[in-house]
């Protein structure tokens, strides 16, 4: 983060308001002299001198102020990266104030001297420039102030494209061993091909500059291969086809940035994620009287809340992150008879996710980032009619490579490849993101 970016911006913003509301602090015109009252000051009666008038040094006048600051111009607003320089702070003279008059005049009461009236605005002394950057440099940052989020009034339409390619090989053996290399009973093989493109609609919106929403619709088409074998005498096969698309689960975020990144913190951001069951669930496809599936799902069919925090660290050319959520997917009640057997009702496995990478800047349009990702998705628990199954916990780890290209001011390219480095990892996941930033206000 840059620090003398954001520190000269403030500095230009509290300069301008801390003088008159037209940016400007005017000195005082001087009152007229004819206006100025004598200051009297009575002496004790003496008879030999009561007729001669001496005249008396005035008091030393208080230390005027040598100049005010003024018309402190606005840059626009800054950047991160690049901080907006400020103008040299224009300065004029504060002309001296009048000389009250002092007169010896007849013998009278002595009176009290009145207090001084409280200096104005523009009378009284300020500070130095140099030394005022340096008090404002120990202010907070801003609110509103410029971040790593959408700045306030900017809307990003991120339009992407996502394919997944999985491939299961499963053997498994329902019979019993009498020796290590001697199976009697049933052996199947199971192979199985999944294929699924995701075209996403994404949007987010910067609310302020240190808070933006978020929403991504996706549309996915899914293409599903199955062999399966009983390896006996017959080796009987059978193999499903199915093809399917639909609306998948739409999500909402909020991202909130905590802090400013200055003196040598990183940057956090908070995150709230929450996932519709707007897709089909797997629940509710067709399914045959043995209970295999007919249609493809498109979504969880589960409601999802997830908490995050990302850190960012940014040490020139490159770029730090990681971040850290939990997933908590809600239980839902199923009621419907699948196969032979009734689904009361579904908890399905938490998800505790860790993200770590690397973001480097090649050129001033070009930047390549490498990342890890790693989801450890806890059991579910399908509730039967007769009783409960626990599945087991899923490991998925995934390896990403990106690069990204900065086409224009206003839109750039994203394209990143992800390769499974687990069993439960779907193999490969190409995608490709156009974010193009409109300023709505």
């Amino acid at each position: 983060m840059n620090r003398s970016a954001l520190l000269g911006a403030t500095a230009a913003l509290a300069l301008v308001i801390a003088f008159a509301p037209g940016g400007t602090a005017q000195a005082a015109p001087a009152e007229e002299e004819e206006n100025v009252e004598p200051l009297i000051i009575e002496l004790p009666p003496d008879p030999a001198e009561a007729e001669t008038a001496i005249p008396l040094a005035p008091p030393p006048r208080p230390a005027e102020p040598p100049v005010a600051v003024i018309d402190i111009p606005v840059q626009g607003e800054p950047s991160v990266a690049q901080g907006a320089p400020i103008e040299p702070a224009a300065v004029v003279d504060i002309p001296p104030q009048p000389k009250p008059k002092v007169l010896v005049a007849a013998p009278q009461p002595v009176p009290q001297p009145a207090p001084a009236p409280a200096p104005t605005p523009a009378q009284a002394q300020v500070e130095p420039p140099q030394q005022q950057s340096l008090a404002i440099a120990d202010m907070p940052l801003a609110p509103d102030f410029p971040g790593v989020l959408t700045r306030r009034g900017a809307l990003v339409i991120e339009p992407g494209i996502e394919y997944s390619h999985t491939d299961v090989n499963q053997f498994s053996f329902g019979g019993v061993a009498i020796l290590d290399t001697v199976l009697v009973g049933a052996i199947e093989a199971n192979q199985a091909n999944r294929d699924a493109v995701t075209a996403t609609l994404g949007l987010r919106y910067g609310i302020t500059n240190r808070m933006e929403g978020e929403l991504r619709i996706p549309y996915m088409y899914r293409d599903d291969s199955s062999t399966n074998t009983f390896v006996n005498n017959s080796n009987i096969s059978e193999s499903i086809s199915l093809t399917d698309h639909g609306l998948g689960d739409i999500e909402g975020a909020l991202h909130y940035q905590v802090n400013d990144g200055t003196a040598g913190w990183p940057v956090f951001v908070g995150n709230f994620r929450v996932k519709s069951d707007s897709g089909t669930s797997p629940y509710d496809v067709d399914r045959n009287m043995f209970g295999v599936e007919q249609e493809l799902a498109t979504g969880s069919g589960f409601w999802g809340f997830e908490p995050s925090i990302t850190l960012i660290a940014p040490s020139d050319p490159a770029v730090f992150y990681a971040n850290i959520g939990y997933l908590w997917n809600m239980e839902a009640d199923i009621d419907k008879q699948i196969g032979n057997r009734v689904v009361q009702k579904v908890d399905p496995g938490d998800a505790i996710r860790f993200g770590a990478g690397m973001g480097l800047a090649l050129n001033e349009k070009v930047s390549f980032s490498i990342g890890y990702q790693h989801d450890w998705i806890l059991k579910t628990t399908t509730t039967f009619d007769d009783g409960k199954v626990d599945s087991p916990s899923l490991s998925v780890g995934s390896l990403t490579f990106g690069v990204n290209w900065q086409m224009s001011d206003s839109s750039a390219l994203s394209v990143s490849v992800a390769v499974g480095v687990t069993e439960d990892a779907p193999d490969v996941r190409l995608m490709a993101r156009v974010p193009i930033t409109l300023d709505l206000f």
